[in-house]
Protein backbone atom coordinates (compact mmCIF):
# COMPACT_ATOMS: atom_id res chain seq x y z
CA UNK A 1 0.00 0.00 0.00
CA UNK A 2 2.95 2.23 0.97
CA UNK A 3 4.61 1.63 -2.61
CA UNK A 4 1.19 2.38 -4.48
CA UNK A 5 0.97 5.88 -2.16
CA UNK A 6 4.31 6.88 -3.14
CA UNK A 7 3.73 5.98 -6.88
CA UNK A 8 1.04 8.15 -6.93
CA UNK A 9 2.50 11.16 -5.02
CA UNK A 10 5.14 10.89 -7.52
CA UNK A 11 3.04 11.19 -10.58
CA UNK A 12 1.57 13.76 -8.97
CA UNK A 13 5.04 15.60 -8.29
CA UNK A 14 6.11 14.66 -11.85
CA UNK A 15 2.82 16.63 -13.64
CA UNK A 16 3.42 19.53 -11.42
CA UNK A 17 7.09 19.78 -12.96
CA UNK A 18 6.08 18.95 -16.53
CA UNK A 19 3.73 21.81 -17.86
CA UNK A 20 0.62 19.90 -19.81
CA UNK A 21 1.62 16.09 -18.25
CA UNK A 22 -1.62 16.73 -15.93
CA UNK A 23 -3.99 17.22 -18.94
CA UNK A 24 -2.59 14.81 -21.15
CA UNK A 25 -2.84 11.83 -17.91
CA UNK A 26 -6.57 13.27 -17.34
CA UNK A 27 -7.37 13.42 -21.24
CA UNK A 28 -5.51 10.37 -22.51
CA UNK A 29 -4.79 7.90 -19.31
CA UNK A 30 -8.13 6.52 -18.68
CA UNK A 31 -9.37 6.57 -22.47
CA UNK A 32 -6.57 4.72 -23.86
CA UNK A 33 -6.49 0.85 -24.84
CA UNK A 34 -3.52 -1.19 -23.08
CA UNK A 35 -0.62 -0.96 -24.77
CA UNK A 36 1.91 -3.36 -25.63
CA UNK A 37 5.40 -2.67 -24.44
CA UNK A 38 8.78 -4.03 -23.44
CA UNK A 39 10.59 -3.54 -20.33
CA UNK A 40 14.40 -3.15 -18.86
CA UNK A 41 15.41 -2.76 -15.49
CA UNK A 42 17.50 0.02 -14.52
CA UNK A 43 21.36 -1.28 -13.03
CA UNK A 44 24.18 0.13 -11.52
CA UNK A 45 27.77 0.35 -13.10
CA UNK A 46 30.93 2.19 -11.52
CA UNK A 47 31.06 5.11 -14.26
CA UNK A 48 32.58 9.17 -14.31
CA UNK A 49 29.85 11.78 -14.31
CA UNK A 50 30.83 13.27 -17.91
CA UNK A 51 30.50 16.60 -20.20
CA UNK A 52 29.53 16.57 -23.84
CA UNK A 53 32.51 18.46 -25.12
CA UNK A 54 33.02 19.67 -29.45
CA UNK A 55 36.32 18.54 -30.93
CA UNK A 56 37.56 17.69 -34.33
CA UNK A 57 38.39 14.96 -36.43
CA UNK A 58 42.26 14.73 -37.46
CA UNK A 59 44.61 12.02 -38.84
CA UNK A 60 47.74 12.15 -36.70
CA UNK A 61 49.76 10.29 -39.33
CA UNK A 62 49.70 12.17 -42.81
CA UNK A 63 51.81 11.48 -45.46
CA UNK A 64 52.54 14.34 -48.55
CA UNK A 65 53.49 11.61 -51.00
CA UNK A 66 56.32 12.77 -53.45
CA UNK A 67 57.66 11.45 -56.02
CA UNK A 68 61.39 9.89 -56.41
CA UNK A 69 61.82 10.27 -60.08
CA UNK A 70 60.69 13.30 -62.47
CA UNK A 71 58.90 12.55 -65.42
CA UNK A 72 55.48 13.33 -67.39
CA UNK A 73 52.87 12.15 -65.36
CA UNK A 74 50.53 9.61 -67.38
CA UNK A 75 47.34 8.51 -65.62
CA UNK A 76 46.07 9.31 -62.28
CA UNK A 77 43.91 6.16 -60.44
CA UNK A 78 41.93 8.25 -57.70
CA UNK A 79 40.54 10.91 -56.23
CA UNK A 80 40.18 13.61 -53.47
CA UNK A 81 38.62 11.37 -50.75
CA UNK A 82 39.11 8.47 -52.24
CA UNK A 83 39.89 5.72 -49.71
CA UNK A 84 42.91 3.64 -50.74
CA UNK A 85 44.69 0.09 -49.49
CA UNK A 86 48.25 -0.09 -48.69
CA UNK A 87 50.40 -0.50 -52.38
CA UNK A 88 46.98 1.10 -54.45
CA UNK A 89 48.46 2.19 -57.73
CA UNK A 90 47.90 6.14 -57.41
CA UNK A 91 50.15 7.46 -60.27
CA UNK A 92 52.10 6.28 -63.45
CA UNK A 93 55.04 8.00 -64.54
CA UNK A 94 55.68 8.09 -68.65
CA UNK A 95 58.54 5.91 -69.06
CA UNK A 96 59.99 6.35 -72.66
CA UNK A 97 62.91 7.82 -71.88
CA UNK A 98 63.52 5.12 -69.10
CA UNK A 99 62.30 2.18 -71.74
CA UNK A 100 65.01 2.75 -74.60
CA UNK A 101 67.90 3.81 -71.98
CA UNK A 102 67.15 0.16 -70.47
CA UNK A 103 67.02 -1.29 -74.04
CA UNK A 104 70.26 0.66 -74.87
CA UNK A 105 71.96 -1.06 -72.11
CA UNK A 106 70.81 -4.54 -72.92
CA UNK A 107 72.13 -3.79 -76.58
CA UNK A 108 75.63 -2.82 -75.00
CA UNK A 109 75.20 -5.77 -73.03
CA UNK A 110 74.93 -8.05 -75.51
CA UNK A 111 77.92 -6.87 -77.32
CA UNK A 112 80.22 -6.81 -74.43
CA UNK A 113 79.34 -10.30 -74.11
CA UNK A 114 80.27 -11.32 -77.45
CA UNK A 115 83.81 -9.23 -77.20
CA UNK A 116 83.94 -11.14 -73.61
CA UNK A 117 83.38 -14.29 -75.45
CA UNK A 118 85.62 -13.73 -78.13
CA UNK A 119 88.60 -12.34 -75.68
CA UNK A 120 88.26 -15.44 -73.56
CA UNK A 121 88.65 -17.90 -76.50
CA UNK A 122 91.80 -15.45 -76.98
CA UNK A 123 93.32 -15.92 -73.73
CA UNK A 124 93.20 -19.74 -73.74
CA UNK A 125 95.10 -19.46 -77.32
CA UNK A 126 97.79 -16.65 -75.85
CA UNK A 127 98.18 -18.93 -72.70
CA UNK A 128 99.57 -21.93 -74.77
CA UNK A 129 100.94 -20.04 -76.65
CA UNK A 130 102.89 -18.23 -73.91
CA UNK A 131 103.72 -21.38 -71.95
CA UNK A 132 105.05 -23.03 -75.09
CA UNK A 133 107.31 -19.48 -75.81
CA UNK A 134 105.67 -18.81 -78.39
CA UNK A 135 104.56 -14.85 -77.87
CA UNK A 136 105.90 -12.51 -75.49
CA UNK A 137 104.80 -12.05 -71.63
CA UNK A 138 103.68 -8.51 -72.83
CA UNK A 139 101.33 -9.62 -75.51
CA UNK A 140 99.89 -12.17 -73.42
CA UNK A 141 99.13 -9.77 -70.72
CA UNK A 142 97.59 -7.29 -73.12
CA UNK A 143 94.87 -10.58 -74.02
CA UNK A 144 94.71 -10.50 -69.94
CA UNK A 145 93.79 -6.72 -69.84
CA UNK A 146 91.43 -6.93 -72.58
CA UNK A 147 89.34 -9.53 -71.04
CA UNK A 148 89.66 -8.18 -67.60
CA UNK A 149 88.58 -4.79 -68.93
CA UNK A 150 85.52 -6.22 -70.69
CA UNK A 151 84.55 -7.93 -67.19
CA UNK A 152 84.65 -4.51 -65.63
CA UNK A 153 82.21 -3.30 -68.47
CA UNK A 154 79.89 -5.75 -68.17
CA UNK A 155 79.27 -4.96 -64.33
CA UNK A 156 78.89 -1.49 -64.87
CA UNK A 157 76.60 -2.39 -67.62
CA UNK A 158 74.64 -4.41 -64.94
CA UNK A 159 74.60 -1.87 -62.22
CA UNK A 160 73.57 0.86 -65.01
CA UNK A 161 70.56 -1.80 -66.02
CA UNK A 162 69.31 -2.33 -62.83
CA UNK A 163 69.20 1.48 -62.05
CA UNK A 164 67.18 1.96 -65.43
CA UNK A 165 64.45 -0.85 -64.06
CA UNK A 166 64.55 0.84 -60.31
CA UNK A 167 63.54 4.24 -62.23
CA UNK A 168 60.72 2.81 -64.19
CA UNK A 169 59.63 0.62 -61.15
CA UNK A 170 59.44 4.12 -59.27
CA UNK A 171 57.59 6.42 -61.68
CA UNK A 172 54.50 3.87 -60.69
CA UNK A 173 53.45 5.58 -56.97
CA UNK A 174 51.94 3.52 -54.60
CA UNK A 175 49.53 4.39 -51.60
CA UNK A 176 52.45 3.97 -48.44
CA UNK A 177 49.70 2.77 -46.15
CA UNK A 178 45.63 1.93 -45.41
CA UNK A 179 44.66 5.85 -46.28
CA UNK A 180 42.41 8.59 -46.91
CA UNK A 181 43.09 11.15 -50.22
CA UNK A 182 43.36 14.71 -48.02
CA UNK A 183 44.34 16.44 -51.07
CA UNK A 184 45.36 15.94 -54.86
CA UNK A 185 47.99 18.76 -56.65
CA UNK A 186 49.26 16.97 -59.45
CA UNK A 187 46.85 15.79 -62.66
CA UNK A 188 47.47 13.43 -65.90
CA UNK A 189 49.65 15.61 -68.29
CA UNK A 190 51.86 17.34 -64.92
CA UNK A 191 55.83 17.30 -65.30
CA UNK A 192 56.95 16.86 -61.69
CA UNK A 193 60.48 16.98 -60.78
CA UNK A 194 62.16 14.53 -58.45
CA UNK A 195 60.69 14.83 -54.80
CA UNK A 196 57.42 16.92 -55.92
CA UNK A 197 54.72 16.84 -53.71
CA UNK A 198 51.94 14.48 -55.54
CA UNK A 199 49.22 14.51 -52.86
CA UNK A 200 48.31 14.10 -48.61
CA UNK A 201 47.11 10.75 -47.29
CA UNK A 202 45.87 10.75 -43.73
CA UNK A 203 46.01 7.03 -42.19
CA UNK A 204 42.94 5.36 -40.97
CA UNK A 205 44.75 3.49 -38.32
CA UNK A 206 45.56 7.14 -36.60
CA UNK A 207 42.13 9.24 -37.03
CA UNK A 208 41.58 10.78 -33.36
CA UNK A 209 39.44 13.23 -32.33
CA UNK A 210 40.92 16.73 -30.48
CA UNK A 211 39.02 17.59 -27.47
CA UNK A 212 39.46 20.60 -25.60
CA UNK A 213 39.32 19.96 -22.19
CA UNK A 214 39.85 22.32 -19.05
CA UNK A 215 42.94 22.14 -17.00
CA UNK A 216 40.46 21.41 -13.94
CA UNK A 217 39.43 18.42 -15.66
CA UNK A 218 42.29 16.55 -16.87
CA UNK A 219 43.07 14.83 -14.17
CA UNK A 220 40.42 12.77 -15.18
CA UNK A 221 41.18 12.14 -18.55
CA UNK A 222 43.00 8.81 -18.03
CA UNK A 223 44.64 7.30 -21.02
CA UNK A 224 42.86 3.83 -22.19
CA UNK A 225 39.69 5.41 -20.95
CA UNK A 226 36.74 4.54 -23.52
CA UNK A 227 34.59 7.39 -23.98
CA UNK A 228 31.60 7.81 -26.19
CA UNK A 229 31.77 9.81 -29.84
CA UNK A 230 29.22 11.14 -31.56
CA UNK A 231 29.55 12.29 -35.18
CA UNK A 232 26.03 13.27 -36.00
CA UNK A 233 27.14 14.58 -39.77
CA UNK A 234 27.71 10.82 -40.31
CA UNK A 235 25.07 9.70 -38.10
CA UNK A 236 27.57 7.54 -36.01
CA UNK A 237 27.86 6.84 -32.54
CA UNK A 238 30.76 4.85 -30.69
CA UNK A 239 33.29 4.38 -28.60
CA UNK A 240 36.82 6.02 -28.69
CA UNK A 241 39.72 5.93 -26.42
CA UNK A 242 41.64 8.53 -24.43
CA UNK A 243 45.21 8.34 -26.02
CA UNK A 244 46.85 10.80 -24.66
CA UNK A 245 47.65 14.70 -24.72
CA UNK A 246 48.56 17.70 -26.96
CA UNK A 247 51.03 19.22 -24.28
CA UNK A 248 50.63 22.97 -24.95
CA UNK A 249 47.63 24.60 -23.16
CA UNK A 250 45.98 27.59 -24.56
CA UNK A 251 46.96 30.66 -23.44
CA UNK A 252 43.85 32.30 -23.29
CA UNK A 253 41.27 29.50 -21.55
CA UNK A 254 44.00 27.26 -20.17
CA UNK A 255 41.88 24.22 -22.16
CA UNK A 256 44.49 21.28 -23.00
CA UNK A 257 43.36 19.58 -25.64
CA UNK A 258 43.16 15.47 -25.32
CA UNK A 259 43.21 13.01 -28.31
CA UNK A 260 40.87 10.26 -28.23
CA UNK A 261 41.88 7.68 -30.85
CA UNK A 262 38.79 5.94 -32.98
CA UNK A 263 38.18 3.06 -35.24
CA UNK A 264 38.42 3.23 -38.78
CA UNK A 265 35.19 5.25 -40.08
CA UNK A 266 33.82 4.89 -43.54
CA UNK A 267 33.67 8.49 -44.75
CA UNK A 268 35.76 10.48 -42.26
CA UNK A 269 36.15 14.12 -43.16
CA UNK A 270 39.54 16.15 -41.87
CA UNK A 271 38.00 18.72 -39.09
CA UNK A 272 34.56 17.42 -38.88
CA UNK A 273 32.90 18.03 -36.17
CA UNK A 274 32.68 15.31 -33.14
CA UNK A 275 31.07 15.49 -29.64
CA UNK A 276 32.73 13.56 -27.02
CA UNK A 277 31.42 12.48 -23.43
CA UNK A 278 34.63 13.48 -21.14
CA UNK A 279 34.43 12.63 -17.62
CA UNK A 280 34.51 15.47 -14.64
CA UNK A 281 34.75 13.47 -11.90
CA UNK A 282 35.71 10.32 -10.30
CA UNK A 283 34.48 7.08 -11.08
CA UNK A 284 31.20 6.19 -8.87
CA UNK A 285 28.79 3.28 -8.42
CA UNK A 286 25.45 5.54 -10.83
CA UNK A 287 21.91 3.99 -11.72
CA UNK A 288 22.23 3.37 -15.35
CA UNK A 289 18.87 3.27 -17.48
CA UNK A 290 18.91 2.35 -21.20
CA UNK A 291 18.94 5.09 -23.62
CA UNK A 292 15.58 3.19 -25.42
CA UNK A 293 13.85 4.30 -22.20
CA UNK A 294 14.01 8.17 -22.58
CA UNK A 295 11.12 9.90 -23.76
CA UNK A 296 11.56 13.71 -24.34
CA UNK A 297 7.90 15.72 -23.27
CA UNK A 298 7.97 19.73 -23.72
CA UNK A 299 11.77 19.34 -23.83
CA UNK A 300 11.87 17.26 -20.49
CA UNK A 301 13.90 13.58 -20.56
CA UNK A 302 11.69 11.35 -18.59
CA UNK A 303 11.10 7.27 -18.66
CA UNK A 304 7.95 5.23 -17.85
CA UNK A 305 7.89 2.57 -15.45
CA UNK A 306 5.42 0.06 -14.86
CA UNK A 307 3.45 0.08 -11.72
CA UNK A 308 0.09 -1.51 -10.85
CA UNK A 309 -0.54 -2.34 -14.98
CA UNK A 310 -0.36 1.51 -15.72
CA UNK A 311 2.74 3.43 -17.26
CA UNK A 312 4.06 5.66 -14.52
CA UNK A 313 6.39 9.29 -15.74
CA UNK A 314 9.38 10.35 -14.07
CA UNK A 315 11.99 12.84 -14.89
CA UNK A 316 15.23 11.88 -15.12
CA UNK A 317 18.72 14.14 -15.53
CA UNK A 318 21.14 12.61 -17.33
CA UNK A 319 24.97 12.88 -15.96
CA UNK A 320 26.67 10.70 -18.32
CA UNK A 321 26.45 8.64 -21.03
CA UNK A 322 27.50 5.09 -21.53
CA UNK A 323 27.02 3.24 -24.79
CA UNK A 324 23.83 1.97 -24.62
CA UNK A 325 22.82 3.43 -21.37
CA UNK A 326 22.92 6.64 -19.69
CA UNK A 327 23.73 7.50 -16.04
CA UNK A 328 20.55 9.61 -14.33
CA UNK A 329 20.64 11.20 -10.60
CA UNK A 330 19.05 8.47 -8.75
CA UNK A 331 16.47 10.59 -7.01
CA UNK A 332 13.65 8.12 -7.17
CA UNK A 333 15.19 5.64 -8.83
CA UNK A 334 16.37 1.90 -7.99
CA UNK A 335 18.88 -1.07 -9.51
CA UNK A 336 16.32 -3.31 -10.89
CA UNK A 337 13.36 -1.27 -11.54
CA UNK A 338 11.48 -1.96 -15.08
CA UNK A 339 11.11 0.92 -17.57
CA UNK A 340 9.62 0.83 -20.57
CA UNK A 341 12.21 0.64 -23.82
CA UNK A 342 10.18 -0.14 -26.57
CA UNK A 343 6.31 1.06 -26.82
CA UNK A 344 7.11 3.89 -24.94
CA UNK A 345 6.91 6.31 -27.49
CA UNK A 346 2.83 6.89 -27.89
CA UNK A 347 2.44 6.10 -24.05
CA UNK A 348 0.42 8.70 -21.65
CA UNK A 349 0.53 8.36 -18.13
CA UNK A 350 -1.44 6.94 -16.28
CA UNK A 351 -2.08 4.36 -19.44
CA UNK A 352 -2.80 0.57 -19.29
CA UNK A 353 -0.03 -1.64 -20.27
CA UNK A 354 0.40 -4.99 -21.28
CA UNK A 355 4.33 -6.08 -20.73
CA UNK A 356 5.44 -8.47 -23.25
CA UNK A 357 8.93 -9.34 -22.50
Amino acid sequence: MKLKNGLIWMVVAVSLMVPGLEGAMAHDGAASPPARVVTAPVIERVVAESTKVLGTLFFDRVSNLSTEVGGLVSSVHFNEGDRLKQGAVMFRLNTDFIDNEIESVLAQMDQVRVRLAKAEKDLGRYKTLFDQEAVSETEYDNILLSKEELVKQTVILEKQLEFARLKRAKSVIRSPFDGLVLEKTAEKGDWVSQGSRLCAMGSMDDLFVKVPVSEDFLVFAQKGEQVEVSIDSLGKRLMGVVDGVIPVADPQTKSVFVKVKLPQLENPVLNMSATVSMPVASKKNMLLVPRDALVNFNGQNMVYTVADGKATPMPVTILAYVGDHVAIASGGFKAGMPLVVDGNARLRPGQAVTIIN
